[in-house]
């Protein structure tokens, strides 16, 4: 990918070149579960699996998957529904730790069967376990804005030549990510590039609702999806898009909270009991206090500025510590 980043607000001239196909990498449906209020039904997204297909390939993606948290049923049902689609494959976003620091990451997986995703979902709570099944089954993985989680339980250069060992493609531009992380991430890159070559850079809008689906994307070649992925694992990609910034993705965390209201209203849903509805409304109603408060405005600012702080902290250090690998720690 070019450094010098050019303005994306432009169409490019291979914008309509059928050479290059387009595929949203990361973006979500109503099968991503919000973990942590799980026992409300709360979700990280509202977007049916249908209405995510739909979208994206009328704002002009060629390929299409979904990355729902530790699930691919989301990808199951659009494909039990439409058993005949070729541009589509299954993907999931899947959390894992380091075993010594509890450090979470994302990881993206892609064009993995159902037996797969018992296996992942079985070794995830390890990431060397994890990584070292994902090389012998072949699969291609991404790691996911890399500094979101981050928690300083080593150091930025320890952590980052952790990464790079263990992966190949990196997500450098995630759209709900703060612009500052996303550089940061190019940048670094560009160094490594540089240094060893062997490395691939994805993107995707990290869409939790349909507004911003779509809106950043990865570029390669390729006829069907494997040829496309395939590309992708060889480094032959680009990305492509602009964040949603910060006015846009707490627009978006508000469409969810009123989504997630009008779910628990909704007692016509035949996918729960009536004892699981008046559970789901009673603890709704618990949680009203605090979204009128201001609660969900607050933690959004506050992860925001977080991503902000910890790029720019250790930014300058880590690129000048990659850079000249015998500068001391």
């Amino acid at each position: 990918m070019d450094s010098s980043r050019p303005d994306e607000t432009e169409i490019p001239a291979w914008f309509s070149d059928v050479r290059f196909k387009k595929a949203d990498l990361h973006c979500h449906s109503v099968y991503s579960t919000f973990k942590y209020f799980r026992i409300a039904n709360t979700r990280d997204s509202y977007n049916r699996p249908e209405e995510v297909y739909r979208v994206a390939k009328e704002r002009g993606m060629d390929f299409v998957t979904l990355t729902d948290h530790d699930s691919i049923d989301g990808c199951l049902y659009l494909l039990n529904q439409n058993p005949d689609l070729e541009d589509f494959f299954i993907s999931e976003e899947v959390e894992t730790w380091f075993p010594d620091t509890r450090q979470r990451i994302h990881v993206n997986v892609f064009d993995i069967d159902e037996r797969q995703h018992r296996e992942i979902q079985r070794l995830r709570e390890n990431i060397y376990d994890l990584h070292a099944w994902l090389r012998q089954e072949g699969i291609l993985a991404s790691a996911n804005h890399m500094f979101q989680n981050y928690r300083m339980r080593n150091s930025p250069r320890q952590y980052f030549e952790e990464m790079l060992r263990m992966f190949d493609v990196f997500e450098v531009k995630n759209g709900a990510m703060a612009s500052q992380h996303n550089r940061l991430i190019e940048d670094l890159m560009a160094v490594v590039r540089e240094k060893r070559g062997a490395v691939s850079l994805v993107a995707g809008s990290d869409a939790h609702t349909l507004a911003p689906l779509a809106k950043v994307y990865t570029v390669a070649e390729g006829a069907t999806p494997r040829e496309f992925l395939a590309r992708i694992r060889s480094g032959e990609c680009f990305v492509w898009g602009s964040e949603m910034g910060f006015r846009v993705l707490l627009s978006d965390v508000y469409q969810m909270v009123f989504r997630y209201y009008g779910s628990v209203l909704d007692w016509r849903n035949p996918e729960f009991t009536r004892g699981e509805k008046a559970r789901h409304l009673a603890l709704a109603a618990m949680g009203a206090p605090f979204s009128a408060a201001g609660v969900p405005f607050a933690l959004t600012s506050l992860n925001y500025l977080k991503q902000i702080f910890v790029s720019r902290r250790i930014g300058q250090e880590l690129l000048e510590k990659i850079a000249d690998p015998e500068k001391p720690s």
